[in-house]
């Protein structure tokens, strides 16, 4: 029915063209472009200099369809707005909206520069940005929709699902396309497409998007049943404590259930360095579920805070199931709360051994419970492995509270 419906896909962008980054743009969004019916006919690399106009003049009037990407940041090499108001023959106007915004978010370091990404083409219309600072715009050249969205994927995609595809699907009065969403946490891009892949199912295709603390997992075609098919299988593969219904965070996910449940959590932070308690507190009214975040980071502040024993420390060391079992009862302790949960580790640095770096060890306890714990080996940079740490704990933790009998099974998780 939509056959003569043509696309293309340009991602501008030095690195993208000369290989130093690997184009994600153009799988994605033709992907997605593909299962709404539309014909993609190119996919296009395009280097940040004077070829882009070029590019931009071989599409209009010629697809239906234009995805733009790249090009919209506050730099002299970003160019994607004039080109576009060039090809669409209008001026760039100031648009007042975004340059207030823009001041209010980065108060004291505005310039020329930045102000630049406040200049829309006239009588395009602005695609808000949730995850970044430029705007996207949409608007025609010729008879052809251009889309024009920011080049790094997160802010990319997120416009992209968030505005771009309802916008197409109401402009070309598409069928609104049915969807899996999932949530994928701890594990890597390339062994979830691996998984994806075996399942080899001819019907339904896939595609990921790789966000901060999670993997963002999209299910597209076939019947609903086939789809909950995959996403049961996917849950079987990794575990169902690692793959959810949805698009939510591990913090959303552990608030949720503890205001469901009306109970309170403390945490003894020490490799994370207070990171579980940012990302919870992150969430509006999650004071009345969270106590606090004691910071323990060194082993005078775990003795004196805590009131962990130095020879206690001796004994066992700071990264043991005996520290943070201690850690845990601890805190619990002097919250008085109904679940609490401590996390130690080594992230990698200057006192860390390489054998050591990602070594972590995570602890909960349930009030009328014993506690719980459970050691990891995460790898990547010392920021990964933190942010694994704590994605690791608020999942372990909302296990605690939903289902503490399955505990004892998450060393069988297939986490990456």
């Amino acid at each position: 029915m939509f056959k003569n419906i043509t696309a293309s896909v340009i991602a501008i962008g030095s690195e993208l063209s000369s290989g130093k980054i690997q184009d994600k743009h153009g799988k994605y969004t033709s992907s997605i472009l593909s299962d709404m019916g539309f014909r993609v006919d190119s996919i296009v690399l395009i280097p940040d200099n004077e070829n882009i106009p070029f590019f931009i003049e071989t599409r209009k009037d010629k697809i239906d369809l234009l995805i733009v990407t790249g090009g919209l940041g506050p730099t002299s090499d970003d160019i994607t707005r004039s080109v576009i108001a060039n090809a669409s023959g209008v001026d760039l106007i100031l648009n007042n909206d975004i340059w207030s915004d823009l001041q209010k978010r980065f108060p004291g370091i505005m310039n020329d520069s930045r102000k630049k990404q406040a200049y829309i083409p006239d009588g395009f219309t602005v695609i808000d940005n949730f995850c970044g600072t430029a705007p996207g715009f949409s608007g025609y050249i010729g008879n052809t929709l251009v889309f024009c969205l920011p080049g790094p994927p997160s802010e990319m995609q997120d416009m992209f699902e968030r505005s771009v595809v309802p916008s197409i699907i109401k402009k070309f009065n598409l069928p609104k396309p049915e969807i899996k969403n999932i949530t994928c946490f701890l594990i890597c891009e390339s062994s979830l497409e691996n998984a994806c892949r075996d399942y080899n199912s001819k019907e339904i295709t896939w595609g990921t998007r790789v966000q901060s603390y999670r993997i963002s997992l999209y299910l597209q075609g076939g019947t609903k049943e086939g789809r909950l098919q995959f996403f049961a299988y996917l849950q079987k593969y990794f575990g169902k404590e690692l793959i959810v219904a949805d698009d939510r965070t591990a913090e959303e996910i552990l608030v949720s259930s503890l205001k469901r449940a009306g109970k309170t959590i403390s945490l003894a932070e020490s490799v994370t360095g207070g990171l579980i308690g940012k990302l919870i507190t992150d969430i509006p009214g999650s004071s009345s579920i969270l106590w606090g975040s004691l910071v323990t980071y060194s082993n005078k502040a775990k003795q004196e805070v805590l009131g962990l024993k130095k020879d206690f420390i001796i004994a066992n060391g700071v990264v043991s199931k005996e520290a943070v079992e201690e850690m845990t009862s601890r805190v619990m302790l002097l919250a008085d709360s109904d679940i609490s949960l401590s996390v130690s580790g080594y992230a990698g640095g200057s006192h860390d051994l390489d054998e050591d770096t990602g070594n972590i060890w995570i602890a909960v306890k349930n009030r009328n419970s014993k506690v719980f714990s459970k050691n990891f080996k995460f790898s990547g940079s010392r920021d990964l492995i933190r942010r694994k740490t704590a994605v690791a704990a608020m999942l372990l933790a909302e296990s605690s509270l939903v289902w503490p009998e399955r505990l004892d099974s998450y060393d069988q998780w297939q986490y990456s």
